[in-house]
Order: structure tokens, then sequence, then C-alpha cells
């Protein structure tokens, strides 16, 4: 199905994408890096130069690595229409 724009909708059942590990790191500290008036975009600069500055980053790689497998099987089960545990979709009412 197409909406207006002519991009594709997305599915609701789709699996949710696997999170890199700059967004796993981000969740941690975004309340350190966070200052009243920050705008959202003022928030991922001030973050991606710290993240530059890190040096260790195998904490959130592993974690992004994991995640990367869940989704990946996710996946593989929602393309072969075996999508068990995940919300079912809607039919549209006539």
């Amino acid at each position: 199905a197409k909406r207006a724009g002519g991009r594709k909708t997305k599915d609701p059942n789709a699996p949710k994408r696997a999170m890199s590990a700059f967004f796993f790191w981000m969740q941690e500290n975004r309340d350190k890096l966070k200052k009243p008036g920050m705008g959202v975009a003022d928030v991922a600069k001030a973050a991606g130069a710290e993240w530059g500055k890190i040096t260790d980053k195998v904490k959130w790689e592993k974690k992004a690595e994991e995640d990367k497998k869940r989704y990946e099987k996710e996946s593989s089960a929602y393309k072969e229409g075996n999508n068990a545990g995940k919300v079912t979709k809607k039919v549209a009412k006539k």
C-alpha cells in the first residue's frame, strides 16, 4: 500500500530496527548532556562530540551486537509470516 506522497506505509507489525552503539550510549547519557534551553539538535551535537572523545566503546558495541541479533531473528520470523508475540494486523472494517 502506498501513501499519497508515493512512499510505502510502514507495517506496524514489522520489528523495530536494531539500535547502534551510539544510541545505547545516548540513552544512558542524555540527561547528563541535556541542559535547559537546549533543543534536540543541540543535544545531538553535544552527544556526537562526547561520543567522539570516548575510546572504550566495547560496552555499547556489545549491546548493539546483541540488539542486531535480536532484530535479525525477529526480522526473519516476520518475513516468514511467523510474527508470534507481535501486534496483529488491524483488519479494516467494512
